[in-house]
């Protein structure tokens, strides 16, 4: 009878410490949300914009103040593999504070530019970067490699999504940021930050339109040729968006640094819009460390918050 009590004990014990180590590991994991309870937030399902959506339908998340009526829209694209289950909390209070409102926006990021255009297939298509990058903002080329169809791609899931505001909540006064002309996004009125495949995404569009303001973040490394490292020739093109409006960072010790550096100049950027980041990395909360662990410390450390509202500027 003892043993059996010794050894319910024992395994009670057992399950109690597992337990605990999970609850703590968790707590770990998640950070302090930040508060956004002054803020009118919203979730809308890509198919509640556009009934012709049927894959990633993940909601768009728009947060604005309702006391602000003519400001700027910042539109968040994350970085691959990312969604709106995750945003750069600190980063886009930072903004709301600089009186944008907030449009993160669900999209296919998944491949990224990195693992379709490489190998044989980028030996054989120098121009496979842009091509992607077009397929997924655009969504009016042929692409194979990639299955979004046009209602997945960037611009038209904005497009349906401002569209679905103007109709379904007026006191946003959604309607300012499209052109009823042409069915456009009125570009002059909306500011665009990513994060890696995302920050690529907004140089791609900086390209085309003339957008209010473009923010990225360790923005992508598309090559021409992989085994020499060549970056990719769109990043040639010359930008629609005016380069005093163009913002980079990167950290000195990510892997792609370099790369980054020679980006920024081939597009342009003027040196003092480009940011290279040389602060301790900001602590982890697991003990799970990434190959690449600064290529997320320009939008996650909040020591660069100077730098941040220096890229934002004025969203009013």
């Amino acid at each position: 009878m003892e043993k059996k009590i010794s050894l319910l004990v024992i395994v009670t014990l057992i399950v109690s410490f597992i337990v605990s180590s999970s609850a703590n590991l968790t707590a770990q994991k998640v950070s302090p949300a930040i508060d956004f309870s002054g803020y009118k937030t919203l979730k809308v399902k890509p198919s509640e914009a556009d009934p012709s959506v049927k894959s990633w339908d993940s909601a768009h998340i728009v947060i604005y103040d309702k006391a602000i009526k003519n400001n700027k829209v910042l539109l968040w694209l994350t970085g691959t593999k990312g969604s709106t289950d995750h945003v750069p909390q600190d980063f886009l209070k930072t903004a709301l504070d600089q009186g944008y409102r907030i449009i993160a926006l669900s999209f296919i990021s998944s491949p990224g530019v990195s693992q379709v255009c490489k190998g044989d297939y980028l030996s054989k298509n120098v121009d496979c970067a842009a091509e992607f990058r077009r397929k997924r903002i655009y969504g009016d080329n042929t692409f194979l490699p990639i299955q979004d169809q046009y209602q997945d791609a960037i611009i038209p899931r904005l497009t349906k999504l401002l569209q679905y505001l103007s109709k379904n909540d007026k006191e946003g006064a959604w309607s300012q940021y499209l052109d009823h002309n042409t069915g456009k996004p009125v570009w002059s009125k909306i500011a665009i930050a990513g994060q890696s495949q995302g920050g690529g995404m907004a140089e791609f569009i900086a390209q085309h339109e003339s957008v209010a303001r473009i923010i990225s973040f360790s923005g992508g490394w598309d090559y021409s040729d992989s085994k020499t490292k060549k970056i990719a020739g769109w990043y040639s093109q010359k930008l629609v968006t005016s380069p005093q409006n163009v913002f980079a960072t990167y950290h000195v010790k990510e892997v792609a640094a370099k790369e980054l550096a020679e980006i920024c100049k081939e597009l342009h950027i003027p040196a003092e819009n480009v940011f290279a980041l040389d602060q301790p990395m900001d602590q982890p909360t697991n003990n799970r460390t990434p190959p690449n662990p600064y290529h997320v410390e320009g939008i996650k450390n909040p020591v660069y918050k100077p730098i941040w509202i220096k890229m934002l500027g004025s969203g009013l």
